[in-house]
């Protein structure tokens, strides 16, 4: 495979669900989505001359929001499709946008990843991630997750019931809400609402723990194991790794109710991506009297 740069124009449909999506008043385009989509056109386009393994990525990042207005029904996108070899190829999404004057024409990364044409044993499940914490436990109403915390309308509320947070990490169930019927793609990943709910999860730990609104910015690596499927339910381990320059690292476990593992991510990177405009309210850090969680 060569080193060659391909770029492909792509209409994307925005579904009326992805108006739940919002994030400082705006509708943003799911991450989880724009993943999706990168792997579909892998999928669709045959780049590798081994099998493709959609599910295993690495070095994600989620460079800038793809703001969506309200009513808009499609995306005109551009995919930039980077081979690296026999078993590795590097793409992103991005659209053109506009100077301020209208001069100029520029192209603006919303997405990027690179997808590897093989897939990987699943690991044994430790303690820490199979069970339970003994670790004192802050439990926190889905209502108040929603409608304070991580403010998404109704169809992207993942987490169920109560989600519980310890110094160790959160642990939450998870439901893999409805895809739209007429996504070719719904499948190709398995439903991106469970890891989008571990993110959820990861941002409310980043309230009480750290006192910041952390948003994800990217991952080291995602392997999906078995895909999830809609309207089922899933347990997600989300464990805090690291801390650096304002960024929050964390690895994610989710599992189905069988207690099979599904997919983990390794280094999900959170942090405030609202400058500072955006806090907590005083209520998530009850008891919490340092940000101090990390050794380093």
């Amino acid at each position: 495979m060569d080193s060659s740069f391909t770029q492909v124009p792509l209409t994307i449909a925005v579904y009326p669900h992805f108006m739940d999506h919002c994030f400082a008043g705006k509708v943003v385009f799911p991450a989880v989505e724009a993943l999706k989509i990168l792997a579909g056109l892998i999928g669709e386009r045959d780049f590798f001359t081994s099998a493709f393994a959609p599910g295993h990525m690495a070095d994600a990042r989620f460079n800038k929001f793809l703001v969506l207005e309200p009513g808009q029904e499609t995306i005109d996108a551009l995919c930039n499709i980077r081979p690296i070899d026999d078993t590795r190829i590097s793409l992103s999404l991005a659209t053109r946008f506009s100077s301020k004057n209208g001069a100029m024409t520029r192209i603006r990364e919303h997405c990027t990843a690179t997808f590897y044409a093989k897939t990987e044993p699943v690991p044994n499940l430790s303690p820490v991630h199979a069970h339970e914490c003994e670790e004192p436990v802050f439990k926190v109403a889905t209502d108040s997750i929603y409608s304070e915390l991580v403010p998404f309308g109704p169809a992207f509320h993942s987490i169920k019931d109560e989600l519980r947070l310890a110094r160790s990490g959160a642990y939450a169930t998870l439901k893999a809400m409805p895809d739209d019927p007429d996504d070719p793609f719904k499948t190709m990943l398995g439903s991106g609402f469970p890891l989008d709910g571990a993110f959820h999860a990861g941002c409310v730990w980043s309230q009480r723990f750290f006192g910041v609104v952390a948003f994800p910015v990217g991952f080291d690596k995602r392997i999906i194991y078995k895909p999830t499927v809609e309207h089922q339910d899933y347990t997600a381990r989300v464990i805090p790794q690291y801390q650096t320059h304002g960024t929050l690292g964390f690895d994610i476990w989710i599992t189905d109710k069988q207690g099979d593992l599904c997919e983990t991510v390794s280094g999900a990177m959170m942090r405030d991506v609202s400058g500072g405009t955006i806090t907590p309210p005083a209520w998530i850090r009850e008891g919490i009297h340092s940000c101090s969680y990390f050794s380093a």
